[in-house]
């Protein structure tokens, strides 16, 4: 008979389950296990991508991180600071009226360009419909009586991507505008979001937890701390979605210094 052997210490072992399987007094549990901030399981560490938590009663600190062994990263920030930078700009000015408006009168002049190419489009549609199918009409003639310069198979393929042509040019057709009344949401959102976002940051549970499914989309999921070099000093990487706003998609790169 072969005996285990222990691989890991008591000591080892003992934390690890005190980090896995928190105690049922737990600050969590009495809440019934749902995040009291409006940043909560948004936050990961740059460098082991464990989420940020909250270490003591006023900051964020890498889950994973003890005394250097599983993280490298000790870099801690205060709730209240990493709230700031990253929340007051949505707050007081990505969802201001001003910005919005802005915002609703370049998605107006996108779908105005949008609807002027779909004009232009149509009308050459048509022809270029016609050449296309004479055009897979021949080529379904010559794979019927045999090629002396192309297979069936090269055949076959050139119709296949003359007919997905075809099919393209059809649906674009028939594609509707962008319903204007996308336009009329914005402001409404907006304002929506940012009450949400104001109150969640001055302690009220409701809003908290709807502002933070609205801040998850926006920050395309998560927000990267990484260390930026000085002992205390973290840069905050994340994917915005503007059409958070619309439920939509869009995203582009943003990162801020916390």
């Amino acid at each position: 008979m072969r005996r285990l052997q222990r691989i890991v210490s008591d000591d080892l072992w003992g934390r690890a389950q005190r980090r896995t399987r928190p105690a049922r007094h737990h600050e969590r549990y009495r809440a019934g296990g749902k995040p009291k901030y409006l940043l909560s399981g948004l936050l990961r560490c740059g460098v082991c991508d464990a989420h940020y938590t909250i270490t003591d009663a006023v900051s964020y600190g890498c889950s994973s991180y003890h005394d250097g062994h599983a993280c490298s990263n000790s870099i801690r920030v205060r709730r209240d600071r990493v709230e700031e930078a990253l929340l007051g700009p949505i707050r007081n000015d990505l969802l201001a009226p001003e910005r919005v408006a802005q915002m609703a009168k370049e998605m107006q002049e996108y779908y105005l360009d949008r609807v002027r190419a779909m004009e232009t489009r149509a009308t050459e549609a048509p022809q270029e419909l016609q050449e296309l199918a004479a055009r897979i009409e021949r080529l379904r003639d010559r794979l019927k009586r045999g090629d002396p310069d192309m297979t069936a198979d090269e055949l076959q393929a050139a119709i296949d991507r003359a007919d997905g042509k075809r099919r393209e040019l059809q649906e674009q057709q028939f594609a509707a505008a962008p319903p204007p009344r996308v336009l009329s949401i914005l402001p409404r959102a907006a304002e929506l979001y940012r009450r949400q976002v104001a109150l969640g940051l001055d302690g009220n549970p409701p809003a908290a937890l709807k502002a933070r499914v609205f801040l998850r989309e926006w920050f395309g999921g998560k927000i990267r701390l990484e260390p930026d070099g000085g002992p205390d000093d973290l840069i905050a990487h994340w994917n915005q979605n503007v059409g958070a706003l619309l439920k939509g998609p869009g995203t582009s790169g943003s990162e801020g210094l916390l």
